[in-house]
């Protein structure tokens, strides 16, 4: 028997007529959610763990990030994506000064914690407005072109796919130029 989704067990689940719809917000939370944990390296946040980085070992790439045991401690090379204090002030300093318009969305400088270097209480829409606007200028000064590349044309995907008409040959030149960034 194959696995069925909970979702089936909801009593309105079945009468809808597309049952396997996205919801973008959400996804695009999730992922903001996992980029800002990772740069700022939240505990518990991140993405960058030891099993993430065993994946490296198994696959046979990137040697430099493998773990490295050291009397029975094992330790993880600074990753490209990793930021320093000063790097971690510099991107919450410039989310910090950031200054919308009302109903835009919510104070962005209200969610920055300068003490612990993170943001908290991101809800859908700050994530998809950070996703879309914000995250490519925050971490324009602080990473290196590749990471910084890649994560900008990821915020292009999303802003281009939540238009009300998707152009398919934008979607393919974000597509062709991430790639190339790779």
């Amino acid at each position: 028997m194959k696995k069925q989704s909970l979702f089936f067990n909801i009593s309105y689940w079945c009468k809808l007529e597309v049952q396997h719809c996205i919801d973008m917000m959400h996804v695009e939370k999730n992922i903001c959610d996992s980029i800002i944990g990772t740069l700022l390296n939240v505990k518990g946040k991140t993405k960058d763990r030891v099993k993430a980085r065993q994946d490296l070992v198994d696959m046979v790439i990137c040697s430099e990030l493998h773990p490295q045991s050291i009397r029975r401690r094992t330790y993880l090379p600074l990753a490209y994506h990793t930021l320093s204090r000063k790097e971690k002030k510099m991107f919450c300093q410039c989310l910090r000064s950031v200054k919308v318009p009302q109903g835009y969305s919510s104070n962005i400088s209200s969610l920055v914690s300068m003490q612990a270097l993170k943001l908290v209480g991101l809800k859908s829409h700050d994530c998809h407005v950070l996703m879309q606007q914000l995250l490519p200028v925050a971490i324009r000064a602080i990473l290196p072109p590749s990471v910084r590349g890649i994560l900008t044309h990821l915020c292009m995907f999303f802003n281009a796919i939540c238009k009300k008409v998707i152009d398919l040959r934008v979607l393919d030149d974000i597509e062709n130029e991430a790639i190339r960034l790779l």
